[in-house]
């Protein structure tokens, strides 16, 4: 099966950020190591959302998005369990190893980014 008739398979395209929903994924990071991740939440100066942030919005929305985004961490070593069973993930160079609970964070963690709205942002779709 090809990536042409895989229903699996995504593609990558660009969008302004101004158009930005809840549930699309982006890359926070392109071209350079991907880091992709949710969006939680889209604030513009229409719908600016808590009250805090819907002041800065007011000032600044004609010209920004503000997007709060998932914030899951790569773990990119590779992970072993170790003679009490708990899963961790091999150090770098000199490094120690780390617990795997330790490495992948809150799933809470959020973080939050600030976009012209006329910025493309990478995303991809056939979730």
């Amino acid at each position: 099966m090809n990536a042409m008739t895989d229903p699996r398979a995504v593609v990558e395209y660009r969008i302004a950020a101004a158009d930005l929903k809840v549930g699309d994924i982006v890359n926070t990071s392109p071209g350079g190591p991907d880091d992709w991740q949710r969006v939680l939440a889209v604030y513009t100066q229409v719908a600016g959302g808590k009250p805090e942030v819907a002041g800065l919005m007011e000032q600044i929305g004609d010209r920004y998005v503000m997007v709060e985004l998932s914030d899951v961490s790569a773990v990119d070593n590779n992970v072993y369990l170790d003679d009490e069973g708990t899963a961790m993930v091999f150090g770098s160079d000199e490094e120690a190893d780390t617990a795997v609970l330790e490495a992948v964070g809150d799933a809470a963690d959020s973080r939050t980014y600030l976009y012209t709205v006329h910025e493309l942002v990478t995303v991809r779709g056939g979730q």
